[in-house]
């Protein structure tokens, strides 16, 4: 008869997923997860499997939780362009906050190559991005708020490509240059929309 657990799973994901998304993959070894989720390795390995196994679910946890439930909050079904650019502005000022950066492009830096579950996740991710935007452009196009010659798909792929973007600057402290390029990128939007 299989042991049950006597921890919140979820919990300890969570606290998995910080400190793979504060160290890395490589650097973050097992005696370290033992020390930062308080549980013994024969708790982790039963509960979760090995590193990479735990690693997998951490950026599967990160993708459904923080990735698209920020997106769930602006990019719904009746959003338009100002919902979109304040998604754009709050996605900005997220990067302040994260210390460590994405979690998900460290995961694309650091494995992407010796990982095909990493580089399926980050293809979910660009996708999930970019059928949210066409989605959001298509609903503002069928308001009137876009014309119709617009290529809502070129849009919405110039606009992950801003995003990608958009982190690396974030990881790398550059605030400044962050707003003045989110002042050309409002500016854009803005030239799309009708008057």
């Amino acid at each position: 008869m299989a042991r049950t657990c006597n921890f919140d799973r979820q919990e300890k994901l969570t606290q998995a997923m910080d400190l793979f998304w504060q160290k890395g993959f490589a650097q973050t070894s097992i005696a370290d997860l033992v020390d930062h989720l308080g549980i013994n390795r024969f708790s982790i390995y039963n509960s979760f499997g090995d590193k990479q196994t735990l690693y997998r679910e951490c950026l599967r946890f990160y993708l459904e939780h923080v990735s698209f439930g920020a997106q769930d909050k602006l990019l719904h079904q009746e959003a338009g362009i100002a919902e979109l650019k304040a998604y754009l502005r709050g996605f900005i000022d997220v990067q302040r906050e994260q210390k460590f950066g994405c979690f998900m492009q460290n995961a694309i830096l650091e494995k992407c190559l010796d990982d095909d579950c990493v580089q399926q996740e980050c293809q979910r991710l660009m996708a999930q991005l970019q059928q949210r935007f066409i989605q959001v452009l298509s609903h503002s196009q069928a308001k009137g708020e876009l014309s119709q010659t617009l290529s809502i798909k070129d849009i919405a792929a110039f606009l992950v490509l801003q995003l990608q973007g958009i982190r690396v600057l974030g990881k790398a402290g550059e605030y400044a240059l962050l707003d003045n390029a989110y002042s050309v990128l409002e500016a854009y939007l803005t030239s799309l929309q009708r008057p």
